[in-house]
C-alpha cells in the first residue's frame, strides 16, 4: 500500500467515525433571547413562544407547518420562522421564488422533456431527472415535474398522456417561506423569503438587522450536500442575498454583524461518500455605511424576484475537511470554534482519528483543538452540537442517550461536571433528543429523563414524564420549566 492509499485510508477512517451522526440532529428546538427573557419551541413543526420566567407556551403556528431551528433575536421582541405553505396556485408561487431557483427549476424541466420525447413514459411515471447517485431531492423534483405538465405543449402531452398530467396536477406542492414576527404581536408577520426548497436554522446578526437562513440543496439529500446560505436584510427594500453554495449548516454572523462565517468544500459538487477537503471561510457582507455588499444578478424571467449575489471580500481562514452538518461559533476576540475531524500526517493504517472542537485565533492565524480526550470520550461523537456560552468560558457538550456534561475552558478538569450521567440516560443509544441552550449568561435548558434527580428522589419510581428543566453552571435546577406543558410537547 502506497502513502498516498494510506492517507486516503485515514481520511476515511475519520470520515466513517462521523458520518454514523449524520441525519441526527435533532428537529425539535428550544432557542433563547440572550438574556433568556424569551425563548422560541419547535416541537414536531409546531411553534410556541415561552416566556423565560414563568415558562408559559403561546401557540405561533400549528403541528407540521413549520421547518427546523427558527431563531429569535438577543432582546427577545422579534423571533423568525420557516412557514410551510400547500400551494393552490402554481404559477402565482413560482412568481415568489428567487431567479435561480425559477431558473434551475426550468431548465432540469427542459432536460426532462427532452427525455421523455426520446424514451417515453415507463410504468406510467415520470423518468428522474438524472439517475446519477447524488440525484435531485424529491421537493426539486417536485417543482420539476409540475413545471414541465403546467407547460406541457401537445407533442409532449401526447407522449405523457392526460391522466399523468392531471396526476401531477393535483399532487401536493410545498412552498417555503421565511416569516418575521414581533414577540408582542406574534400573528402579524411578514413573509421575507420564499424557497422551493427546504429552509433550515434561521438566525439573527447580533445588532437584529439581518436575518440568516440556509436552503436544501436540490442535489441529494438533507444534510449529504451542503446547504445554500442568504441573508436578508430588515432595512433593504431588496429580495434575499445568496451568499454561498454547499456550505455546512453551522454558521454564525462575527459580532459586530459585518461578516458572517461558515465552512464550505471546495469542490460544490462533491461525492458526499467520500471525505472532502474544504476551508473555514469569513466573508464580509455590510459596508462600513450598514448596507448588504451586494451584486444585482442578470434575469430572463419577468415578474420573477432578481437574485442579488453577496460580493463582499471573503478570507479563507483554516484548511478542514468538510462535513455539511458541521457547526461553527464566534466567541470572545472574533475567535472562531467551529467542529471538524482531525488527522495527521504522515499516517498509518492504524491511526484511527475522529472529529473535534477547534479554535481560530485571529489574531495569530493560529487553530488548535479545545477539548481534551476525555471531554471527546464523553460526547461520544456527539461533539458537532456543541453550545460555548455567552462568555466563551464554558461549553455544553451532549453524549449519547441523552447524556450532558459542562466543559470549562481554560480550566483544570475538575471545573468541568457532568450534568446528566449514563444512568440518567433514555434506555436507547442515540444522540441527544433536544439540544442543550444557554438561557442567559448562566443557566441553560435540557431535557432530562423520567429517572432524572432533577425531577425525583427515587429514581427507582421515576418522575411520570420527560421534562425540559431549567440547571445553572453549577449544576443545579432552578426550575422545571414544561411543569404545565402538554404531555404531547414532551414526547421525545
Amino acid at each position: 500500500m502506497n502513502k498516498k492509499n494510506i492517507v486516503t485510508l485515514s481520511l476515511v477512517t475519520a470520515y466513517t467515525a462521523v458520518i454514523l451522526i449524520a441525519g441526527c440532529i435533532p428537529e425539535d428546538s428550544l432557542q433563547w433571547s440572550r438574556d433568556g427573557s424569551m425563548g422560541i419551541y419547535s416541537k414536531n413543526g409546531a411553534l410556541f413562544l415561552v416566556d423565560g420566567t414563568s415558562g408559559s407556551l403561546t401557540q405561533v403556528a400549528a403541528k407540521k407547518t413549520t421547518t427546523p431551528w427558527p431563531g429569535i433575536t438577543r432582546d427577545g421582541s422579534l423571533f423568525a420562522y420557516g412557514q410551510i405553505v400547500k400551494v393552490d396556485n402554481f404559477n402565482d408561487a413560482l412568481k415568489l421564488l428567487p431567479e435561480n431557483q425559477v431558473r434551475e427549476i426550468r431548465n432540469h424541466a427542459e432536460v426532462l422533456k427532452q427525455k421523455i420525447l426520446k424514451e417515453g413514459i415507463v410504468n406510467g411515471k415520470l423518468p428522474p431527472i438524472s439517475k446519477s447517485k447524488d440525484a435531485f431531492n424529491e421537493q426539486h423534483t417536485s417543482w420539476v415535474d409540475r413545471y414541465l405538465v403546467e407547460n406541457a405543449d401537445t407533442l409532449l402531452a401526447n407522449r405523457t398522456g392526460l391522466d399523468l398530467i392531471k396526476k401531477i396536477k393535483e399532487k401536493e406542492l410545498e412552498l417555503f417561506q421565511l416569516v418575521l414576527s414581533p414577540t408582542a404581536s406574534y400573528n402579524t408577520g411578514q413573509v421575507l423569503a420564499s424557497s422551493s426548497q427546504m429552509l433550515w436554522r434561521i438566525r439573527f446578526s447580533p445588532n437584529s438587522k439581518l436575518i440568516a437562513y440556509v436552503t436544501d440543496r436540490a442535489r441529494g439529500k438533507s444534510f449529504e450536500s451542503g446547504f445554500d446560505l442568504y441573508v436578508v436584510s430588515q432595512t433593504e427594500n431588496i429580495p434575499p442575498v445568496f451568499v454561498e453554495s454547499a456550505v455546512a449548516l453551522g454558521y454564525d454572523f462575527r459580532p459586530d454583524s459585518k461578516a458572517i462565517a461558515y465552512m464550505k468544500p471546495v469542490d460544490e459538487n462533491f461525492d458526499n461518500e467520500k471525505f472532502t477537503l474544504g476551508s473555514l471561510v469569513e466573508r464580509t457582507i455590510v459596508r462600513s455605511n450598514g448596507t448588504l455588499i451586494v451584486t444585482k444578478a442578470n434575469t430572463d424571467i419577468s415578474e420573477i424576484p432578481t437574485v442579488y449575489k453577496c460580493t463582499g471580500p471573503s478570507k479563507e481562514l483554516a484548511g478542514v475537511i468538510y462535513y455539511s452538518w458541521m457547526y461553527l461559533y464566534y466567541a470572545r476576540d472574533n475567535r472562531i470554534f467551529f467542529s471538524s475531524a482531525k488527522m495527521s500526517l504522515p499516517s498509518s493504517k492504524l491511526d484511527t482519528e475522529k472529529g473535534t472542537v477547534f479554535c481560530y485565533d485571529p489574531l495569530t492565524g493560529a487553530v488548535g483543538e479545545i477539548l481534551p480526550q476525555v471531554a471527546l470520550d464523553f460526547t461520544q461523537g456527539n461533539f458537532y452540537m456543541f453550545q460555548p456560552s455567552h462568555n466563551s468560558r464554558k461549553m455544553l457538550l451532549p453524549g449519547n442517550k441523552n447524556t450532558l456534561g459542562i466543559y470549562a475552558l481554560g480550566q483544570d478538569i475538575e471545573s468541568s461536571k457532568i450534568i446528566i450521567d449514563a444512568n440518567e440516560g433514555f434506555s436507547d443509544d442515540s444522540p441527544p433528543k433536544l439540544i442543550a441552550e444557554w438561557k442567559g449568561a448562566n443557566e441553560f435548558s435540557c431535557l432530562v429523563p423520567e429517572n432524572s434527580h432533577y425531577l425525583t428522589n427515587e429514581p427507582n419510581i421515576p418522575h411520570h414524564r420527560k421534562e425540559i428543566v431549567i440547571i445553572d453552571a453549577k449544576g443545579n435546577l432552578k426550575q422545571v420549566l414544561s411543569r404545565e406543558w402538554h404531555d404531547d410537547l414532551l414526547e421525545f
